[in-house]
This record gives structure tokens, sequence and C-alpha cells, in this order.
């Protein structure tokens, strides 16, 4: 496999993330003994200056040839295991000592546990740690109590390295110490689902439908790019700084399922297959009444009921609990930007059940799938999402209740990563008819499974962006312009994510598909003397229409074509102001989001949406949307954030559509 990014590591100081701890029952400051900071040392002397620990694992680095990275500057996290953990894996696998390994066995060892970031455990919460290692795979930070020593907190890598220490601060990054080896799962997606055993009723439904075998794609072999774009980057000029883009090395086919243990199922009253074919029948032929009793024995037909309950369950994109919504990582965005007394920080996701859409969003109680509300004012729950620390504790408690043994647990496939969820998930009609009939603000990483899957989401190196030559569900046409995931910051978009295109761009894109209903369509963007003049199509591929004319991004609110102007202590002069904006098709963004604690996004007349057309939308049919740049101008920029399909019962319903 191919390494990403591992000779590009001096772009910069690597800037400490502000994050929440690990959990709440994790959030302890570290003890005295196992944090300290020892300057003068590189990696490479740490590991060497005390051989009594890490000796062996020196030698994989030397023999591998990452021990002279491990020596020079940049920021690195160093997961280093003991002697004593090296001589166990070694011992398992029939070996007496490191010099028994092969080349691609130190190769592997080295690269699995070196990430070119610096991570010290006060910047990770519960979840994936933000960045790959070196060998493409990310790695699950969780926590547990410790009850032979006093009930302290215990740190974990993949749910089975204890960091045993922990935050040794180098010159060149941090090291941590593990008492066992980092061995990332070799099995597919549907491989590693069938080795819990807590969850068979839900893979007996997998394998029956036949959609274990959709969970098999990992990298595209067709896909290549240059070595200097993987590891040198490319420096290009992009609004008054100069910015590195880097391209990805492999394309990733990755997948999510959200699972329900057996004890889930039993609480539901659902005790085995049979059971579960009932419960699908009675939700899908409500939700799908014409498809009733067609097919109900044909199992791997897309339009079977057991097929759509799992299918609603699959995701393909990759997705740690701290990925589906930025929230939960890198800058505290519920206390930086996001007002959470007026949204929760939510993110929409096509399935893999054909017509659907999931939504995903984190209050302070936890990531939940289809609720409707803020914060704790919600009129329905949603599914919750377990972190991977309450899913360990999950899969060997309900082991033990259940008889069975309680084996290890790695939610870590090679193409993808599973989760437990506290209750039965379904598209029923209370999700696509209540939840669903509100205003569905789709951000732009989410509109295809690309960026997520290159785990080019989250990045919070400011001068770092991830550029992509090929995204699913995109077509370019004629020549392919700079497209690149806008670096993390503290910016004007929401989530501070957001797509560039730089240059003579013409690019379309694969809409998701929205229940049945009729929607304003909305597009976020922000204004810029660096933009271009913009003509936008829509409809089924191949029948896109031009949305009105051309959409001239130059132009700030303050023109008389958008006629942007500030609020007022007034509410009915700002409705005014809004209606007649409207009016004008256009919008105020919104009043939710701030720039880095001020600078409301409403209050900015950069920032505003473009209403592009008001159709009726059906989620049995493909709609796109095409982007053309329509003067000549090789470096005009446009951001795009996110698109808004509000439905009639909102923008025209009998209370005004609020400014959130």
């Amino acid at each position: 496999m191919k390494i990403k990014n591992i000779y590009n590591l001096a772009i910069g100081v690597f800037s400490l993330l502000v994050a929440s701890q690990c959990f709440v029952s994790c959030s302890d400051e570290p003890d005295a003994e196992n944090y300290y900071t020892f300057t003068g040392e590189m990696v490479s002397d740490y590991l060497d200056n005390r051989p009594e620990l890490y000796s062996d694992f020196t030698e994989i680095l030397h023999r591998s040839g990452m021990y002279g990275m491990m020596a020079t500057y940049g920021t690195y996290t160093c997961l280093a295991p003991t002697n004593d953990a090296v001589e166990q894996y070694l011992r398992q696998r029939g070996y007496n000592s490191v010099s028994d390994l092969s080349k691609e066995e130190c190769d592997t060892l080295s690269w699995n546990h070196i990430i070119a970031e610096t991570y010290f455990t006060t910047d990770l919460s519960d979840g994936n740690i933000p960045t790959a290692n070196m060998n493409e795979r990310f790695l699950t930070f969780s926590c547990d109590s410790d009850a032979m020593n006093g009930g302290n907190v215990m740190y974990y890598i993949n749910m089975a390295s204890k960091l045993i220490v922990r935050d040794d601060s180098v010159e060149n990054g941090v090291v941590h110490t593990l008492d066992r080896v980092i061995q990332p799962s070799s099995s597919y997606l549907p491989e590693i689902l069938l080795e819990d055993n807590n969850i068979s009723l839900f893979t007996s439904a997998l394998t029956l439908t036949g959609l274990n075998d959709s969970l098999y794609e990992y990298i595209d072999n067709n896909y290549s790019v240059s070595v200097d774009s993987i590891n040198k980057g490319i420096i290009f000029h992009r609004t008054g700084a100069n910015y590195v883009m880097y391209y990805p090395a492999t394309r990733m086919k990755r997948f999510t399922a959200l699972v329900e243990t057996n004890k889930v199922f039993a609480n539901a009253g659902i005790y085995n297959l049979d059971d579960l074919k009932a419960y699908a029948k009675q939700v899908y032929d409500e939700v799908y009444p014409e498809d009733a009793g067609q097919y109900d024995d044909d199992w791997t037909n897309r339009k079977n009921p057991l097929n759509r309950f799992i299918a609603y369950h699959l995701l393909p994109y990759y997705g740690a609990i701290n990925d589906f919504t930025i929230s939960e990582s890198g800058i505290d965005y519920k206390t930086t930007c996001a007002m959470p007394n007026l949204i929760d920080c939510t993110d929409w996701y096509t399935t893999m059940m054909p017509g659907t859409i999931m939504k995903m969003s984190s209050p302070s109680e936890g990531l939940f799938i289809n609720r409707k509300g803020v914060a704790a004012n919600y009129s329905v729950r949603g599914t919750m999402v377990y972190t991977p620390t309450d899913m360990k504790t999950i899969h060997d408690q309900e082991l033990a209740e259940a008889g069975l043994p309680v084996d290890t647990l790695n939610q870590q496939a090679l193409n993808g990563i599973y989760h437990y969820i506290d209750g039965v998930l379904t598209y029923n009609t209370q999700t696509r008819d209540v939840v669903f009939n509100d205003r569905i603000r789709w951000d732009v990483i989410t509109m295809s499974t690309e960026f997520l899957n290159a785990g080019a989401r989250g990045n919070t190196n400011g001068n770092h962006l991830t550029g992509f030559k090929q995204v699913e569900g995109w077509d370019f046409h004629g020549s392919i312009p700079t497209l690149a995931l806008r670096e993390r910051g503290v910016w004007m978009a929401t989530y501070s994510d957001a797509v560039d295109l730089i240059g003579q761009f013409d690019v379309s894109f694969k809409l998701p598909p929205v229940p049945a209903n009729t929607y304003e369509i909305r597009f976020a963007y922000g204004a810029g003397n660096d933009r271009g003049v913009v003509q936008i199509y829509f409809g089924e591929k191949d029948n896109m229409q031009p949305m009105g004319l051309p959409i001239d991004f130059r132009i700030w609110g303050g023109d008389p074509s958008i006629g942007w102007v500030a609020d007022t202590d007034d509410a009915e002069e700002n409705r005014a102001i809004d209606k007649a904006m409207h009016n004008r098709g256009y919008m105020k963004d919104m009043d939710s989001w701030n720039q880095g604690g001020s600078n409301n996004l409403r209050a900015n007349n950069g920032k505003y949406r473009k209403i592009l057309t008001t159709q009726a939308l059906d989620p049995n049919k493909e709609y796109w949307l095409r982007i053309k740049l329509v003067i000549e101008n090789s470096e005009a920029e446009l951001p795009i954030n996110y698109f808004e399909f509000c439905p009639k019962s909102v923008y025209a319903g009998l209370t005004a559509e609020d400014t959130h």
C-alpha cells in the first residue's frame, strides 16, 4: 500500500487542537507520573535513551527505515510499544526475536505506530484520532475506568492497546507508551461484523439479504496521481495567501454500519430472524404500500422489506463518531461558533437504501440519528450512536449476560467501521414525514463519499488542503479545475468546511435524494472580489436547465440587486427586509453560526443564500446541479459551502421560517 504524505511533514508548526476530553468519564487531568515534558530529545532520542523499554521497537524502526524520520524535526505522534508488548506479539507469531520479522512486517509495524501530526490525550475525544497513521489506517481513541487502581481513567488505542505512559513531549512531537502492539484488522467490514457475537441477528440478516457482498470494495486500482502531488504538494496562491495542496495517494471505498446488538433487538420484541423479517415488513409496507407483498421472499431484491431494513443501516462513507458532524473534533465548534440554543450541529447522509437519507445531530447528549428539535427541546429523540468507550462496555457486558465468551472487540475494519446504536433504526413514516419535513441544510462535504473516505475532513493545518482530481458523483466538463477541501479553521462557513473550485471551472454533481415534496433549493456562498460570474443549471443529468440569469459572485450584499440591509432593533422591519431580499431571490445567511465567537453570519453582508429554483422533487429520480464559470478567468475562485432543500411547509408555512 502506498504511504500517504510521508515526507510532507515540515509544513509549519502544528497548532494544538482545542478539543474536549475523550468522554465525560475520561475528562480527568493526566496523573503527574504520566504527563511531563522532557526537552531536548527527538522521538529517536527518547526511545534510544530508554532501551529497557523500547529497544525492540527501536530495532523495528531501524529495519523499516523510519528511525531517521523520528530523528528529524516535524510533528509526530509515536505510539511506542514496550519490549514486553513486542515480545508478546512475536510469541503469538512463533518468532523468537525482531530479527525474525521480514522487512515488510517491520514496515507495517512502524507505520501502524506513527502519526504525522502531534496529538496529546488532551487533544482527543472519544472516537477516531483525526489523522490516519502512516499505514493509512485510522485509530480509535477510547477510555475506561481501572477498577484495580482506584478507578483511574485508562486510555486505549483500538480498544486493546493501553497507554501506560502518555503525553511525553519531545522536540518533534509526543510519545505515548503502549502495553500491546497495535494490530489493525486486515478483515473487510462484513468479516469483522461476523466476528462480533453480540450482533449475530444483524449479521444473519446482512448475509441473507446479500448486502454483505456490497461491503467488500476498498481501493480503486484505476486511480493514479503523481508522487510529487502526494508527497511534495502543489503550492498555489489563493485569497492573498499561499497554500499547499496534497492529493490522496490512494482512492478509497469505505463504509459505515450502524448496528443493533441482540439485546437492543430483544428489548423491541425481536428475538430471531423471523421476528426481524416481520418487523421490517410492518415498517416498510407502510412506507412503500405500492410494494407491499410483492418481494417478501426475495431477500436480495432492493425492494424487499428486510433488504431495506439492513440497507438503511449502511452508509457508503467512512464515519467515526467524531466525523459525522464536525463538532466532536478539532476546534470545539459547539462553544466557539455554533449557537446551541438555536441549532444542533447537523449533517445529512445518503444511505445504501435507494432513495433515502439520514440525519446526524450532535447535541451535548451525544450523536443521534434522525432527531428532531434542538438540544433537549426535541420532539423526536432519534437513535443514539454509542461512543467507542460505551461500545466496548456494552459489548463485554451483554456477552457476559448471554453466557458467551467475552472476546476482543475492534470496530475498525480494513475498509470501514461499525457502531452500536441504542434503538431499532428504520426509515419509517415518522422519519420521512415529520423529522425530514424540515429545512435540510446539506454540507457539500457529505454530498460525495469521496471527501470522508479520503480522510480529508477535519484537517486542522491552516496551510494544508486536500485536492481531488476525481470525485464520486461529480463530473468535470472540459479541463479539471483545482478542486480542494478547504482547511478547517474558524472561517465564515457552516462547520468551517467547504470545497474550493479555482480556475475555469465547469462541474456538475449529483444531489441527494430528499423525500418527495416541493422544495425551495438554495445555494449558500460568500461574495468576493476573486470570484466569478456563474451560470447554474438544475435537473436530471441529461436534461439540466439554466436557473435564471448568471450569478455574479463578486457582488456584495449591499448591491441593489441583492438588497442586504443590516438588522435593526425592530423585528417587523427586519422581516420586511428579509421579504424584500427573498423577492430578489436572496436570503441572509443563518444567525446560528458565528465566526470565532463573533461576526454572526447573518450580520455579514458577504454571506447569503441564493434561491436557485422551486421544484417538486422525487426521491426515485436523480437530480444534478451544474456550476459553470461564464467569464474567462483562470484564477477565479468559488467556495461551495452548503445547499438547502427547504420544503413548502417551511418556506410558505403558517408561521414564518426561522432565521437559524
